[in-house]
């Protein structure tokens, strides 16, 4: 199939290189645990990358809209993976999640098909006519924004008040079956890297931009505070799937990131039946689905766990919704709470008490 040809091709021309160029970076990392500086650069690394990318976002949005902010906005997510890519390496929450089978390429060839969908669901939106809702709800929208407030408040209020949708929309993806069909895929991935919090079904895609369209449209907020919105995004997005070992207990009551994630991917659905929140954790914990023990760490044991054969390709993870029996993905008997193993093996650099 065409989806295969472009798997392997993207596996020999692109991801082995890759991991070949990453693999001599684990000398060094080794030799790095244990020291003062990497447990400076995992208190230190987020807040020092946030306060960046806000500043790299305003920078960027000084002269207002224009061909080249754009062309940036379009190549960050590359430039992200160039940037976070060695310190997953240098600094590894799991060892086993450094590498995996196909599915680097399988997440871009999703990333590039993902920005198609993205612009068939905005055709879509003209199509059924919602442009017209938000020609009429643009007076209102002007008014409703408060543009008075400080760059850097409206940026957070705006990725703020998309997450409310987003966490709604997140949390239904999961409590409602027919549409947890095609949010599966996101959850098929059996290790958390920088690159798969893009892995979505296109159907996922196109409802997404059904669901952002009404609050962006009510709004009103100017193309700038959008853009450094979209940087923010992307920075805390890397923190949220990148396999980086950072101390981010204090952040983690703020910001969906890190140990919050990653057991919102546990393949027991008690425990990541959680943690919705796409940026901030704050609706997780006003509406009862924050997750996070104290002086406990996750294990690195994520998946589906009533679907451990679900498939990994991009053909079937597209095919995949539309079977009308769900249950040929299953077990011969579900997976527990019981069976998620602790992450407890030093080579992990996971399974450590909290500090």
């Amino acid at each position: 199939m065409p989806f295969n040809l472009l798997e392997a091709a993207g596996a020999y021309v692109l991801v082995r290189p890759m991991n070949w160029a990453l693999r001599h970076l684990d000398g060094l990392s080794y030799r790095l645990e244990g020291t003062l500086l990497r447990r400076v650069l995992q208190h230190t690394l987020f807040p020092v990358a946030l306060i960046v990318s806000l500043y790299a976002g305003f920078e960027l949005a000084a002269n207002g809209v224009t061909f080249n902010s754009l062309l940036t906005l379009v190549l960050l997510p590359f430039i992200k993976g160039i940037m976070v890519a060695p310190i997953e390496r240098l600094m590894p929450f799991s060892r086993k999640w450094l590498e995996g089978g196909n599915d680097t390429s399988v997440d871009l060839i999703l990333f590039m098909s993902g920005a198609f969908w993205n612009g068939f669901g905005k055709y879509l939106l003209q199509v059924l006519f919602i442009l017209s809702l938000i020609e009429v709800l643009e007076p209102y929208g002007h008014g409703l924004w408060p543009a008075e407030l400080p760059g850097v408040a409206q940026v957070f209020l705006l990725i703020l008040i998309k997450d409310f949708f987003r966490y709604w929309l997140h949390r239904a993806m999961h409590e409602v079956p027919f549409l947890w069909r095609f949010h599966a895929a996101h959850h098929s991935v059996e290790r958390l890297y920088w690159l798969n919090g893009i892995r979505s079904h296109p159907v996922e895609v196109v409802i997404q931009v059904f669901f952002y369209a009404l609050p962006f449209a009510l709004l009103q907020p100017s193309a700038e505070i959008v853009m450094v919105a979209i940087m923010m995004q992307l920075c805390i997005g890397a923190f949220q799937h990148g396999n980086i070992d950072l101390k981010l207990r204090f952040w983690e009551h703020i910001f969906s990131i890190g140990d919050n994630h990653r057991y919102h991917h546990y393949p027991n659905k008690d425990v990541g039946d959680s943690n919705y929140g796409g940026e901030f954790i704050v609706w997780d914990m006003l509406f009862g689905t924050f997750y996070n023990p104290k002086n406990e760490r996750p294990s690195d044991v994520i998946g589906i766990g009533t679907a451990p054969n679900y498939p990994m390709t991009v053909a079937g993870l597209l095919i995949a919704p539309f079977l009308p029996d769900q249950k040929v993905f299953g077990p011969d008997n579900e997976r527990t709470s019981s069976d998620v193993p602790p992450a407890s093996e030093p080579s992990l650099r996971v399974g450590e008490a909290r500090t």
